[in-house]
């Protein structure tokens, strides 16, 4: 319809933008990986930080956006990105998804390149991503 195609077109465009979602909530990870499609992103998600660890031995996302609350610590995941990034030589930058604005210069310090606060708004979340991946405007 031509509402759906003036919402898109309001989007960012993510074509070919590779994005790594990580989200333990399946519903959040859903709804992400839904947003992200939407803009035209590539979507792989992964339940868990340890999940997403074991799909970056093989995949090479221009963007990571993960939620911190989760059993398994995304600030450990952080972490260990920021490791594997700088031993390969590339560079992946973490969007931070969190409800706890307190944690804010907390997740910024440990590498993230945003903090993107619950609930998110699709455009915001889409531009953030854009922005990140280093496309040409």
């Amino acid at each position: 319809t031509l509402l759906n195609k003036i919402a898109k077109m309001a989007l960012q465009d993510l074509a070919g933008v590779h994005v790594l979602v990580v989200e333990d909530a399946d519903d959040s990870r859903e709804a992400l990986q839904m947003v992200l499609e939407y803009c035209g992103a590539l979507v792989t998600a992964a339940e868990s930080a340890e999940r997403a660890k074991r799909l970056l031995a093989t995949l090479r996302p221009h963007v990571l956006v993960t939620d911190i609350a989760m059993p398994d610590d995304g600030l450990e995941l952080i972490r260990e990105v920021k490791a594997f990034a700088e031993e390969k030589g590339i560079r992946i930058p973490a969007i931070a998804i969190t409800a706890y604005r307190d944690r804010r210069e907390e997740l910024l310090a440990e590498g993230f390149a945003e903090l993107l606060e619950k609930p998110l708004d699709p455009h915001t979340l889409c531009g953030v991503v854009r922005r990140h991946a280093q496309l040409p405007t």
